[in-house]
């Protein structure tokens, strides 16, 4: 597992509408390192997804500035922005976003789609998938899988690098709680590995796993659990 630092500070994002600027976030300081699982809470509307996108390297802050590994990325052109995504960060949408008729397997390759040259699928590939508890079923339509079964299969395609940045958002707001509690194992044997984690929910269910866990408060973040 790669080592991350990612130094959030004094970060805005603001939004043109009709009625004027929409401000979001209003100046957040934040600092993420290895083994750290950090919760982002509110309700939805908040601003967690708009933080997450930034620290993904999405979308970029109206304000303020965010430092990878030591290193201002204000400057950072589209390319160098995409090369630290596919390498360094993976990531666990609400929606799913797999393709419903390829199989378990190939909706594992996709991960592989955004590194800059072709490369090979990881020698780690089988095994995951059998720690996620889809062992044999690789060949297998993402379409005949379970809600659960699909979030555990983007877990996996996100962990296939090992990145050194895991962002998650509301990854068990679709499952029940058996599920749920499924997901929250497999983030801690993430965790575990040294990975840097943020995870947005309104679950209140994640508190116990995280270090350290911050509530939305008008566009800015109060830690309310250490």
């Amino acid at each position: 597992m790669k080592t991350s630092g990612l130094n959030l500070q004094g970060v805005q994002r603001s939004f043109d509408t009709p009625e004027g600027p929409r401000h979001v976030l209003k100046g957040i300081d934040l600092e993420i390192g290895s083994g750290d699982r950090i919760i982002l809470f509110g309700p939805s509307g908040c601003g967690k997804t708009t933080l997450l996108h930034l620290m993904a390297f999405l979308d970029q802050p109206s304000g303020g500035q965010l430092h990878f590994n030591g290193e201002a990325t204000d400057q950072w052109t589209e390319a160098e922005r995409c090369k630290v995504r596919a390498r360094e960060i993976g990531m666990v949408f609400q929606q799913f976003h797999l393709l419903p008729h390829h199989s378990v397997l190939d909706n594992l390759k996709l991960r592989l789609r955004y590194l800059p040259h072709p490369n090979p699928l990881p020698d780690n590939a089988e095994a995951l998938l059998e720690e996620v508890g889809l062992g044999g079923r690789e060949n297998q339509p993402a379409r005949l899988l379970s809600g659960g079964e699909k979030q555990r299969l983007c877990i996996a395609r996100a962990m296939l690098l090992q990145p050194a940045l895991f962002l998650a958002d509301e990854p068990t707001g679709n499952l029940d709680d058996k599920n749920a509690e499924k997901v929250r194992d497999l983030f801690m044997d993430v965790s575990k590995r040294g990975a840097a984690m943020v995870i947005a929910t309104h679950d209140q269910r994640w508190f116990e796993f995280a270090t350290r866990v911050y509530a939305f408060n008008q566009g800015q973040l109060e830690l309310i659990s250490i």
